[in-house]
């Protein structure tokens, strides 16, 4: 029996077991790990999403308010001019204290002159970003020249007690018509925001519309000239680097000239769940080894009655019916046992019944192909002899003696096979009754290979070819030859016989062969199908005969069949 695609029923114990057993486990530890992915997951993006926003709106807020601050210096009529008297100095600096004070970030003022000098401010030491020399003009005081209307920023890099800080200068000129009289600067100081903040395990980066960083609570996502790195510069969601991964967001403030980034790094936390997932896979591998082991024994010391009904089930289909049942169980497999041995016995009496008919059957219509004798043949042959026995009475009774020796053989019952040697003999006296016949307008040729003579075939089936061939193959003829040969081809015995007759049509060959392969002789071709009949009853439907013919060239007729010695 093939068993391929079949379950066996201790196989189904074993996987039910199995299943119901650990399914249960497996599939909640499951979705409690999915479940907490997806917490982490979530509280991840939720962690950066709101630190995003908030830094983003803390940093809009205050840096708004010195923005504001600073255009309100810028255009005021009186606020420099007031710079030029001990008393209303003094209130300038009031109020310019007054309102960094209130900032909750540490910051300084500068106010100064068209020359860059220093009229006013929280710190007497002349800032990094004021040139030395008043002539020259580049960088932040440029672009203050440059755009005097406008509020400009700038992220600068200074060192105090050889410590690295950042910088963000906000300034503005102060223009009294159209004409630049100095300048009001805000430098905030990015460790100020950083303290601001507080700490999160949200990291934070800051920087100007040119990537210059101003605030960072890290330095790892700097560059060697204090720009954030490239691969920070799209944050949008997950990513990863050469040794790291993160989910990060961006945000942009004060009309692009600001971006916050909020970094959250994710390495430990998804090594975390990576060893746990493949810690959970190699537990339940163990586990499924192990009961699957246990489920195995337990499956087979209950099921071993039914593996014996199987297999002997299975030697029944391999066509071993001596195989009975000897089960003492006293439940309902004894009775199936017993059911089994009864079908047994009964299904071995109904072979032999029915093999016994089908012998009979194939032998009696073998019996009767082999009694077929063509009518028309004897009949012409006759009337042949008499006309004969006038003209050449010895001719005439070679005839007799050629006939006789036919029918005699063809109506002698306790033979059925003969050598080929034997039937040639038969053959070469119906082909000279032929001759007889037709005379020089009839001519054949007889080739047996080495070998072949001592083969076994069924009697009478080279005759009803040949003289199909004569019958056909005169059609708008004078003259007719015909080749027979005998030999082994590929462990088989095959008879050729041709003939250079009118040959057939394409759609007539087709016709025929569908013919021969039904199983009751429809057509006129009675010793084709005769032939071919008897064969395949005898040996199988791999044998026959096999025609090739073509208009005006001739046909052949292969009768194939196995290579049997007598006695096989």
């Amino acid at each position: 029996m093939n068993n391929q695609g079949h379950n066996e029923f201790k196989d189904d114990i074993r996987k039910t077991f199995v299943f119901y057993a650990l399914g249960p486990i497996i599939i909640t530890t499951f979705v409690s790990y999915l479940a907490a992915f997806f917490i982490w997951n979530s509280a991840i993006i939720y962690q950066t999403k709101e630190s995003n926003e908030n830094i983003a709106s803390k940093m809009q807020h205050t840096i708004s308010l010195f923005i504001d601050k600073t255009n309100e210096i810028a255009v005021s009529d009186s606020f420099y001019k007031m710079l030029s008297y001990v008393q209303e100095r003094r209130e300038v600096y009031q109020e310019l204290y007054a309102f960094t004070n209130k900032i909750e970030e540490k910051s300084d003022f500068y106010i100064l002159d068209n020359h860059m000098s220093i009229l006013a401010g929280s710190r007497q030491s002349i800032p990094s970003f004021i040139p030395k020399d008043s002539s020259l003009s580049w960088g932040f005081v440029n672009r203050m020249k440059q755009n005097p209307y406008e509020v400009v920023f700038e992220c600068n890099k200074v060192y105090k007690e050889n410590l690295k800080m950042t910088e963000l200068i906000i300034g503005r000129a102060i223009t009294d018509k159209e004409e630049i009289q100095g300048y009001i600067v805000f430098v905030l100081y990015g460790e100020e925001f950083v303290k601001s903040i507080g700490s999160s395990q949200t990291q934070v980066v800051v920087t100007d519309k040119y990537d210059n960083i101003f605030l960072a609570t890290t330095p790892v996502y700097g560059n060697f000239l204090d720009k954030l790195r490239q691969e920070f510069k799209a944050a949008n969601g997950y990513m990863r680097t050469e040794k790291e991964r993160y989910y990060a967001l961006k945000a942009v403030i004060l009309g692009n000239k600001l971006c916050i980034y909020t970094i959250t790094p994710l390495g430990n936390l998804l090594s975390v769940f990576i060893w746990v997932g493949v810690a959970f896979i190699l537990v339940f591998a163990m586990l499924i080894f192990a009961i699957f082991i246990i489920a195995k024994k337990i499956a087979s010391e209950k099921t071993q009655i039914i593996d014996k009904i199987v297999d002997a089930f299975q030697k029944v289909q391999e066509g071993n019916l001596d195989v009975a049942l000897d089960i003492k169980s006293y439940d309902e497999f004894e009775i199936i046992g017993e059911s089994y041995n009864m079908m047994l016995a009964s299904i071995k009496n109904l072979i032999i019944t029915n093999e016994e008919r089908a012998r009979q059957t194939v032998l009696s219509e073998i019996k009767q192909l082999e009694s077929q004798f063509n009518p028309h043949f004897l009949f012409n042959t006759l009337e042949h002899i008499k006309y004969m026995a006038k003209m050449d009475p010895e001719a005439a009774g070679k005839m007799i003696i050629n006939l006789s020796e036919i029918l005699r053989y063809s109506i002698n019952n306790n033979i059925s096979d003969v050598t080929i040697s034997e039937d040639i003999e038969y053959t070469k006296n119906y082909l000279q009754i032929q001759k007889y016949r037709f005379s020089d307008r009839f001519t054949y040729t007889i080739n047996i290979e080495k070998g072949t003579q001592d083969c076994i075939i069924p009697k009478l089936i080279i005759q009803p070819i040949i003289e199909n061939a004569i019958k056909y193959g005169f059609e708008n003829r004078d003259c007719l030859a015909i080749r027979i040969k005998v030999c082994f081809v590929e462990k088989r015995l095959i008879i050729v016989i041709f003939d250079d007759g009118i040959g057939m049509e394409e759609g007539v060959l087709s016709h025929i062969k569908n013919l021969l392969n039904d199983s009751t002789n429809k057509s006129s071709h009675i010793g084709l199908y005769n032939v071919h009949r008897r064969i395949k009853l005898m040996y199988g439907n791999d044998y026959g005969i096999d025609i090739i013919s073509e208009r005006f060239e001739g046909t052949v007729v292969k009768i194939i069949l196995p290579t049997n010695q007598r006695g096989e």
